[in-house]
């Protein structure tokens, strides 16, 4: 994937910045303009940065490196996912536990409990267990596969780690520059660019243009569907629509056998009065 238009950027709302009185001193080199009190992104440092990302997550990956990516933010989980798996990276979008980074060999205990687990539970003498004890088992890997599902192949530190949205995960950032890990990440103007390695200016609170900038810095076709819990949503209308077809012609059979009979009673009833009364 090419690095996005202006037009495609604009049309995302990648260029809305922040009211004016939260712009971080650091990142007014970003604004293109204020407008109604609202910092407008210059666009084409967000297709400069985008351009530079590019080249340093293909370098990365090139050489084997492990880059992390990171997305807590609801409106951005699915996204994060499917592109750290168009690269077979890991990703982080749950939860960013304090000392992830810098108490790692903890969190490699813990990813090394869950796939022990996740192996138990496949061989037969997980089929021989209580069905209490068994359940205990398959919570505590639903709990640790949920926070830690996407990190399961992570054997050390992340060479890099590309972050959806810097407002969200401040922890990350702290941790990263404290191990002098390299951070790629989208930046808002209130955030501080200085504490960044390769800051992308843009939006981060509009889901479609970081969307956009995440395909756009691993290249991912844009064409590929991403998919989420709403994509569930149509399977379950459709067997409602085969059930409504299926009724319809039942209820519109009997409208019509009841109302045949009023039709040839009501003559007869008039006919009998006339001749009463004469």
């Amino acid at each position: 994937m090419p690095v996005p238009t202006l037009l495609e950027l604009a049309e995302s709302g990648a260029h809305f910045g922040h009211h004016k009185s939260m712009v971080y001193p650091k990142a007014q080199g970003y604004i293109y303009s204020i407008k109604n009190n609202v910092a407008l992104i210059n666009l084409e440092q967000t297709q400069d940065a985008i351009s530079r990302a590019q080249k340093v997550i293909g370098g990365a990956l090139a050489n084997n490196q492990t880059v992390l990516f990171v997305g807590t933010k609801r409106s951005t989980r699915e996204a994060t996912k499917a592109v750290a798996e168009s690269v077979n990276s890991p990703y982080i979008t749950e939860r960013w536990y304090g000392g992830t980074l810098t108490n790692f060999s903890t969190m490699l205990g813990n990813i090394k409990k869950m796939n022990e687990i996740e192996a138990f539970l496949a061989t037969e003498a997980a089929s021989k267990l209580t069905k209490k004890d068994r359940l205990v088992k398959e919570n505590q890997f639903k709990r640790l596969h949920r926070f830690l599902g996407g990190l399961a192949k992570v054997t050390k530190l992340p060479d890099l780690i590309v972050l959806a949205t810097a407002s969200n995960d401040n922890i990350a950032i702290q941790e990263a520059n404290q191990l002098s890990i390299p951070v790629l990440a989208i930046t808002d103007t209130d955030i501080n660019p200085a504490k960044i390695t390769y800051p992308i200016p843009a939006n981060d609170d509009a889901p479609r243009a970081v969307e956009l900038i995440l395909r756009a810095i691993v290249e991912m076709p844009a064409g590929e569907k991403i998919p989420s819990t709403k994509s569930q949503i149509p399977n379950k209308g459709e067997e409602v629509e085969e059930i409504t077809k299926e009724e319809k012609p039942k209820k519109v059979t009997k409208a019509k056998v009841a109302t045949k009979p009023k039709a040839e009673k009501k003559p007869a009833k008039k006919v009998v009065a006339k001749k009463e009364k004469k």
